[in-house]
């Protein structure tokens, strides 16, 4: 049984619904637009950097309590240390190369940006070139380090050992930081 338990035209019903919140609150953030982006990325434009933070904590607040309340089931396959910091470098390269990320592109497209179809055709060549260079890494990087552990249980939320909080607390804290030094282009 699913955490949820929808099925057919309520699972297709809630799946709708979801996306059009997710691209009013993309559209509504800025995200979609490459001058906002390159005004976030070059520090100009402190608005879509607490909009991130925001999301960012809330959602680990939010599934932490799906989580426990049994409405969100996760998977997280191991971790290792090493390729995971060369997929946040590469990842983060590529949103400074393209000023838009995957769902931002998708976005713009839908509002008539075809120039960010750019974006999506690198995502589609990166899709294959992850799968070939994962082979060699399985060989190399993954060797290099044991996996991180993952917490066997889901401790409570306000408990010293609970590291959603600690990731929540850091983020806004970050976002604390980030208004009180980036301006908004709007003030």
């Amino acid at each position: 049984m699913e955490p949820l338990g929808l099925t057919g035209n309520y699972k297709l019903a809630a799946a709708i619904i979801m996306g059009m919140v997710t691209g009013f609150v993309i559209m509504k953030s800025d995200l979609p637009w490459r001058d906002s982006v390159l005004t976030m990325l070059r520090l100009r434009n402190g608005r879509l950097i607490k909009t991130i933070l925001l999301a960012l904590a809330l959602g680990l607040v939010g599934f932490y309590f799906g989580q426990h309340y049994g409405l969100v089931r996760t998977h997280v396959p191991p971790t290792f240390f090493w390729p995971a910091l060369i997929g946040g470098i590469l990842c983060g390269l590529g949103l400074v190369a393209a000023a838009l990320t995957p769902a931002g592109a998708l976005v713009s497209i839908a509002a008539g940006k075809f120039y960010a179809i750019w974006v999506l055709i690198g995502m589609m060549i990166a899709l294959p070139a992850v799968k070939v260079v994962s082979g060699v890494l399985e060989r190399t990087l993954y060797t290099w380090s044991e996996p991180l552990s993952m917490p066997e249980a889901v401790p409570e939320l306000f408990s010293a050992g609970n590291p959603v909080l600690y990731a929540a607390g850091t983020l806004l804290a970050l976002l604390l930081l980030v208004h009180f030094t980036v301006g908004d282009p709007e003030e």
